[in-house]
């Protein structure tokens, strides 16, 4: 047995439960065309889950069945094996995984450790929860009020904002009108700008965002450097962005020039983890060819369907905090 953590769209939480209910743990960015049984390029991002997710695994699914528990799932078969691809009228969501729910918990709850809610905190679609493991264990054998925070009527009343304000943000309305709005306006230069703030919201303190372009871009091939602390007094962890503006077919170059980020590696204060390049008017289906250039360069590309997720959830950070 295996532990996963797994998110889903925050927006559309009662169809996420429903489906549940049903057997079915859905997951985002499956619309037309992204059947993770066709191994198209567009695809990869979620194919890591259908392959190694077995049967009697257990995911963690924050905010499911509803906005304040996490959801602990079973895997009801190995999801290579009991993948389905049915699209819903949202247009999304494709993706189905059998699953079944076990039961929930507030993360607050007493009996819940602070390791555990500590790996919660990952921001990733996917990730591995394996070293959790006892802890998930422990709460199974819990009662339900041990697994319940009391909520004050504060804390409810703030609980039913956030719920009608995520019930009435259109997240894919909001992420198109911005990225089309930000391309008419902004070039190469600017987006850099937007990027470094977005980022920063991503990645807060004690991370650092910073542009680093300029006259020693040409040796480093970065314009944005994300760092994030070591542990103890090792080197900084870096993620090196190289930013273009590129639109339709696009050659190796910006893979090529973000390759040299490794020459941060010779400095003592940093040790690349990840190249990024952020394309922001190209789209996947035109670059299958750079997409594996990219895998074998171990570069990460981001395409312009990825950029407006990204300001997507910028914008739901952004006015969540403001409307607080």
């Amino acid at each position: 047995m295996r532990y996963w953590g797994y998110r889903i769209d925050t927006s559309e939480i009662p169809f996420f439960s429903g489906e549940l209910e049903q057997g079915r743990l859905r997951q985002g960015w499956g619309g037309p065309g992204q059947d993770l049984q066709s191994h198209d390029n567009s695809t990869h991002r979620n194919q890591r889950m259908r392959k190694d997710v077995k049967k009697g695994d257990v995911l963690l699914v924050p905010r499911l069945p509803t906005w304040d528990r996490v959801a602990i799932v079973e895997a009801a078969e190995d999801w290579i094996d009991g993948y389905r691809f049915e699209v819903p009228p949202q247009e999304d969501y494709g993706h189905i995984f059998p699953a079944r729910l076990i039961k929930s918990f507030s993360r607050e709850a007493p009996a819940v450790s602070g390791d555990l809610r500590a790996g919660l905190r990952c921001r990733r679609r996917f990730w591995n929860m394996d070293w959790y493991g006892q802890d998930v264990k422990a709460l199974l054998g819990e009662s339900e009020e041990a697994l319940t925070t009391p909520i004050s009527d504060e804390e409810r009343q703030g609980n039913a904002v956030e719920e009608a304000f995520r019930q009435a943000f259109s997240a894919e309305k909001f992420g198109k009108e911005v990225y089309e709005r930000l391309n008419r306006e902004f070039d190469n230069t600017r987006w850099e700008d937007v990027l470094v703030r977005v980022l920063k919201t991503r990645y807060p303190a004690p991370c650092e965002v910073e542009r680093v372009g300029g006259r020693t871009e040409s040796e480093h091939g970065t314009d944005i450097l994300i760092s994030l602390p070591g542990v103890g007094e090792g080197p900084l962890h870096t993620i090196a962005v190289q930013v273009k503006d590129y639109e339709g077919k696009v050659g190796n170059e910006p893979v090529d020039q973000i390759a040299r980020a490794e020459r941060w590696d010779k400095q003592d204060a940093h040790s690349v983890i990840e190249k990024v390049v952020i394309l922001t008017k190209a789209k996947r289906e035109d670059n299958a060819d750079l997409v594996t250039y990219a895998s074998d360069k171990e570069v990460r590309l981001v395409f312009a369907e990825d950029l407006k997720e990204l300001l997507t959830e910028y914008g739901k950070r952004t006015m969540l905090t403001s409307s607080a």
